[in-house]
């Protein structure tokens, strides 16, 4: 049985998710504080709920970004201790991008835009620039935040999405600084462990476990 416990810490909304036996449990916590400190919290509280053996866990599967830098180390230290226990885990890392894009085209009926611009604030200075069509990478690029106006420009057309409320607003101030005519509403889609989840299936499935 690939039973998979996956974990999302790279923004303000905190998941656990884990699918065991043929069913997906889902825990959420939104916090404008470190979302990390609630993590074991919920997954200790969905293991109980759902009686659920951890010793019968064989995937582990965590958001190695972009995000944030320690959200996603917590993921990962939180993972590597649960291995130390359990050494028949397997530990998988599945990048933002990915999450959001599976998130996206899954719900596909509701969504006319088959090609979407995804971008993530990195740092002070960079940001990360995703197009996915049809839930496939198309582009991937690192950019300076001072010239994403240009950009934004050149997209303006195009479906923007971002990963959380803080890039949202900076984007927002940009495209008003700049008078840009982006008339579009810039979605946020947080990166939720239910659909880290579904992309590792469909690795199991295929047999390229090499996320």
């Amino acid at each position: 049985m690939n039973n998979i416990l996956a974990i999302e810490l790279s923004t303000e909304l905190c998941s656990v998710s884990i699918l065991y036996n043929n069913k997906i449990f889902n825990k959420y916590k939104y916090t404008k504080i470190t979302s990390s400190k609630y993590i074991l919290i919920l997954i200790f509280k969905l293991i109980k709920k759902n009686n659920i053996k951890i010793k019968l866990i064989k995937y582990l599967a965590f958001n190695n970004g972009p995000g944030s830098i320690i959200g996603t180390r917590i993921s990962s230290i939180i993972c590597k201790t649960f291995k130390l226990k359990y050494k028949n885990l397997n530990i998988f890392k599945i990048n933002t991008q990915f999450i959001i894009s599976e998130d996206y085209f899954t719900k596909k009926i509701k969504n006319k835009n088959n090609i979407i611009n995804i971008i993530i604030y990195n740092d002070i200075n960079n940001i990360h620039n995703f197009i996915f069509k049809n839930n496939k990478l198309l582009y991937s690029k690192k950019k300076k935040l001072k010239n994403i106006n240009k950009y934004i420009n050149k997209i303006k057309k195009k479906q923007i999405i971002v990963n959380k409320y803080e890039t949202k607003q900076k984007i927002i101030k940009i495209i008003e600084l700049s008078n840009i005519n982006y008339k579009k509403k810039i979605k946020i889609i947080y990166p939720k462990s239910k659909y880290i989840i579904k992309i590792l299936k469909k690795y199991i499935k295929n047999k390229k476990l090499s996320i």
